[in-house]
């Protein structure tokens, strides 16, 4: 009995690449490699258009569960390596459904060929004739039927010029550009619900994401920082690292609380973290700082603030909740696992000393104006001098 399965793994954006595709697939088997680390006796091969794993029969379920997590998958299934004989595939095809009519006599089913040996002496359409026809005569009396437009069970079938492998079910991915492929990008984390889910929108479109975190622990205590160091966690999960860097908040927040403006707190304190966050990008080498922004959520991301705050720095900043609203980021969060961390009760950097009535169109000479009246490059430097460089482990997949 063969107890090796076959996963068939497909990409799709990846697949219009062009020339640079080579350098595409072979980032995205690197990441797969990388997740599936342990796990012993599997092989990788990459015939065209596909990655093939090969693994144990009681290896696959773990397989699947792992390669959830790597972006630049689209899909993925678990198959049987076997010769391209027809009579050998439907009888797979009949060893998979027989038991699935025991609870649905009327089931429907198709079968479905990719032919990419061409040499091959039968059309995909003539296979899935040929393999149907034979399921059919097996199985016909117990209620099975044919439905090619909405099955109830799809054998598939791909026949290549070294391999043939037949399977059932298709797993979505996360389709997108494998991490690694786009550069690096400095995220600004805070402990909410927003910036992991932007984080995670870049991590899909091939960066490799690192964080900063502005801490405050005089007025925030432990909480945050271990929340923060937890969401962390759960982003590893879709890439091989991420490192945080946590500066220190404090000195800086009570700075601009005891000598400027308080309707322009919190759109100052954007306007250092985007300073210092600039200053850590140019220092490491990362394209662009990604924010969880989502315009007229709050205060401080109304048109007009968002805009002053950018302008103190030169760098790309990368808003992808832009146009989102809460629900749709929620259910987000939910889905990638950052949203019971995010939901712990604990305060943000920018909720500390939060004036009653904030500005939500600061004017820019009011900002210059305050950030005259207080050392702003001197806190600045202190607290980069003072910053915690942190390597989060990953939280158990």
């Amino acid at each position: 009995m063969n107890n090796r399965r076959t996963l068939v793994i497909r990409y799709d954006e990846i697949g219009l690449k062009g020339k640079n595709r080579r350098f595409f697939i072979d980032r995205l088997r690197q990441n797969i490699r990388f997740r599936l680390k342990g796990l012993d006796g599997v092989s990788i091969n990459v015939p065209h258009g596909r990655i093939l794993l090969e693994c144990d029969e009681d290896q696959a379920d773990e397989l699947v569960r792992r390669l959830g997590f790597v972006p630049g998958i689209a899909s993925l299934s678990v198959g049987v390596m076997m010769e391209p004989e027809l009579e050998l595939i439907a009888q797979k095809g009949i060893e998979w459904i027989s038991p699935l009519l025991d609870s649905n006599p009327a089931l429907k089913f198709c079968v479905r060929t990719k032919r990419s040996h061409k040499g091959f002496a039968l059309t995909s359409s003539e296979v899935d004739h040929a393999v149907g026809g034979q399921i059919m005569q097996a199985l016909s009396e117990r209620g099975l039927c044919v439905n090619i437009g909405r099955p109830d069970f799809k054998l598939e079938i791909e026949i290549g010029m070294n391999h043939t492998v037949v399977f059932k079910d298709r797993v979505p991915g996360l389709r997108g550009l494998p991490v690694g492929s786009a550069g690096k990008v400095l995220g600004l984390l805070s402990g909410g619900i927003d910036s992991p889910v932007a984080m995670y929108r870049l991590l899909r479109r091939g960066c490799r994401v690192h964080g900063v975190f502005f801490d405050n622990k005089p007025y925030m205590g432990q909480g945050g920082y271990n929340k923060v160091l937890r969401l962390c966690g759960v982003l590893n999960r879709y890439q091989e690292s991420m490192r945080l860097r946590v500066v220190p908040f404090e000195d800086i927040q009570v700075a601009i609380r005891d000598h400027c403006r308080p309707a322009n707190r919190v759109v100052l304190y954007r306007r250092m973290m985007y300073r210092i966050a600039q200053a850590i990008a140019d220092a490491e080498g990362y394209k662009a700082l990604v924010t969880g922004e989502s315009l007229g959520q709050v205060a401080s991301q109304t048109l007009e603030n968002l805009d002053a705050v950018s302008r103190v720095v030169d760098c790309s900043v990368f808003r992808p909740l832009i146009g989102m609203d809460k629900n749709e980021i929620i259910t987000e969060s939910k889905t990638i696992g950052t949203y019971d961390i995010s939901i712990e009760a604990q305060p943000d950097c920018c909720s500390v000393f939060m004036p009653d009535r904030p500005a939500t169109k600061a004017k820019i000479h009011e900002l210059e104006n305050d950030e005259t009246r207080y050392p702003w490059q001197d806190l600045m430097q202190e607290a980069l001098g003072k910053m915690e460089v942190l390597d989060p482990e990953p939280l158990d997949i």
